[in-house]
């Protein structure tokens, strides 16, 4: 026989409101005693079906990307991603709302329309979220899976690109195609997945013998204009050039590859570039450039499966989950 919220509030000598709030997932309770509600609802056989059976789950879920003005904007990744995510909710008769949250602009404002929202779950686009910023979110007391990124501390759930597997791939590509030793276009801009590629890259370096000491490493802005402009500046010094580069991003590999196409070069006879992401800029580029599949719709099926779990009251444990990526090959390479 299942105990009742009434029962689980006096075993648990809380409030018949808090147990509610807690099993409900609606914010005015600590996550300990959420945690503390949603154990012993479990060990005592609550039925959980009645309020988190899939379509009948109490509010909405809030898909939230983090911005501030440093990141790259242009990129088709975030729009993708947006689109894979509002289509996984709608099959499942959920309610979606969707939330822009600007950094520099509107922090907190966004985070107290949230606490007083019919916010029951929250997927987090946190591609430039700082640590700090994200125990802001925290602080709600909503289910949160944080996508495109990770901490060390304090806890959580995360979804995220392979970063390390993709570059890996791209880099092992170049390494067996063109018998050489890749360059590598850095992002200027300083991200947590950038990060992640070039360790896959060295990786794979060292896997074949070869040293990231001894890389031509360019570094440019992470969208197409800015690395086109970088790079028709770093040709007219004259320096040497490697065979082949993988880059941090599609765009910096398009705008690199315009720029040594104005100086005659042929892609890939002359230079080959892989990019990352599989963006539609990879797709309507000339020629059409060879990538890394970040699988957008993979991210968005897995993080709101884990997010599902985790409202069904299933799971209190975090885990981080990375989405495999894929070489898709073109012409560039």
């Amino acid at each position: 026989m299942s105990v009742t919220a009434k029962e689980l509030a006096k075993h648990l000598n809380l409030s018949t409101a808090s147990v509610s709030v807690a099993l409900h997932n609606k914010p005015g309770v600590s996550t300990e005693t959420r945690l503390r509600v949603l154990q012993a609802a479990r060990e005592l056989g609550y039925d959980f079906s009645a309020i988190t059976k899939e379509g009948r789950i109490a509010g909405s879920i809030y898909y939230v990307r983090y911005i501030n003005f440093r990141s790259p904007q242009e990129a088709p990744f975030f729009s993708t991603l947006s689109k894979c995510l509002e289509k996984e909710v709608s099959d499942r008769n959920l309610r979606y709302k969707s939330l822009i949250v600007y950094g520099d602009e509107d922090f907190e404002e966004k985070l107290e329309f949230l606490r007083v929202s019919d916010c029951s779950g929250i997927l987090l686009l946190g591609t430039d979220l700082t640590k700090d910023r994200f125990e802001r979110f925290l602080s709600l007391n909503i289910p949160i899976i944080l996508m495109d990124t990770w901490f060390q501390s304090p806890p959580v759930d995360c979804v995220k690109v392979n970063n390390i597997q993709g570059a890996y791939l791209a880099t092992e590509y170049l390494i067996k195609t063109r018998k050489c030793q890749p360059g590598y276009l850095q992002s200027s801009l300083k991200l947590y997945n950038y990060a992640e590629r070039f360790q896959g890259y060295c990786m794979a370096l060292e896997t074949y013998r070869m040293s990231a000491a001894n890389s031509d490493i360019r570094i440019t802005l992470p969208n197409m204009a800015g690395a086109e402009a970088d790079m028709r500046k770093l040709l007219k010094s004259g320096n040497h050039f490697a065979n082949c580069y993988v880059a941090d991003t599609d765009a910096q590999a398009i705008g690199a590859m315009t720029a040594f196409q104005e100086k005659g070069y042929r892609i890939p006879k002359d230079i080959a570039f892989v990019g990352f992401d599989n963006s539609i800029y990879s797709m309507n580029s000339t020629p059409g450039l060879t990538t890394i599949d970040a699988n957008p719709a993979g991210m968005a099926q897995t993080a709101l499966k884990r997010l599902l779990t985790i409202l069904r009251g299933n799971e209190t444990d975090h885990l981080k989950i990375e989405i495999e990526t894929r070489l898709i090959n073109r012409n560039s390479a």
